[in-house]
């Protein structure tokens, strides 16, 4: 990912509907799979970015946040005090095998050219019983420049995402779509912007000077969003839904 994008992402983390509402699914979701092994559970935010799902996390869980990217990780020291963190390879993970009761892996896998290897480091460091949280973006009708902007390889369809789970030796206890509700506006601007791009209107890749498209939107507009999103928590770690623009699986070792 370009620098100035975890800049991007640092700026509006903390506000933005997308990063507010998601939190609290995964949270849900992390909660509900180690139940009462939380308190003083080990957990890996395995790619943590600038350190926003570190601050997120409930109290007593003894955090530990790796990523690749030195320009993030200043920022997570910046945001994230109380959690370890540490620079590492998601193909090399420096911990010992069994070390972590939850591994957390939320949009990494698509950034990677073989997610299968990074999903067996995953499974490595997991110690028996425990709790992966993975997140993908979904469905590649849904591709557009804000996925190059963040260099992803790929969008999955929720088999396929379980599927690499699976090899890598973990064993799914729970799988759905999630930003179900979001979808119809997504899909619907993704498709307007192909649009564009077929008429000639605009090109496919991120110019310099551009790149996602997180910006906050008016505050009754964030606040409503960021409601609708965060009412998932209560839905997509207990059923499966149909469809979204994220993928959601709990996994166990």
């Amino acid at each position: 990912m370009r620098a100035d994008e975890h800049e991007r992402m640092y700026r509006v983390e903390t506000r933005h509907f997308w990063f507010t509402g998601t939190r609290r699914v995964i949270v849900s979701a992390l909660e509900r799979a180690l139940g009462s092994r939380l308190a003083g559970a080990r957990v890996l935010d395995l790619g943590c970015g600038t350190g926003f799902t570190l601050t997120r996390l409930p109290d007593g869980v003894r955090s530990v946040g790796l990523d690749y990217s030195p320009a993030a990780l200043a920022f997570a020291r910046e945001r994230a005090t109380s959690s370890a963190l540490v620079r590492g390879s998601a193909y090399a993970l420096p911990f010992a095998d069994a070390s972590f009761d939850a591994v957390l892996a939320l949009d990494v896998l698509e950034h990677l050219d073989d997610d299968l290897a990074a999903a067996r480091e995953l499974r490595r460091v997991l110690a028996p019983g425990g709790a992966a949280i993975v997140t993908v973006p979904a469905f590649q009708a849904l591709w557009s420049a804000h996925d190059e902007a963040l260099d992803h390889r790929r969008r999955y369809r929720l088999s396929r995402i379980e599927a690499v789970l699976r090899e890598a030796g973990l064993t799914i206890e729970h799988g759905s779509y999630y930003n179900f509700f979001l979808f119809p506006a997504v899909a619907a601007a993704r498709l307007a912007e192909r649009a564009r791009v077929a008429l000639g209107l605009t090109r496919t890749s991120s110019p310099e000077g551009t790149g996602t498209d997180l910006r906050v939107p008016p505050a009754p507009i964030n606040d409503a969003l960021a409601a609708l999103l965060g009412a998932e928590r209560a839905i997509a770690p207990r059923m499966r839904l149909p469809f979204g623009v994220s993928c959601l699986v709990v996994a166990r070792a």
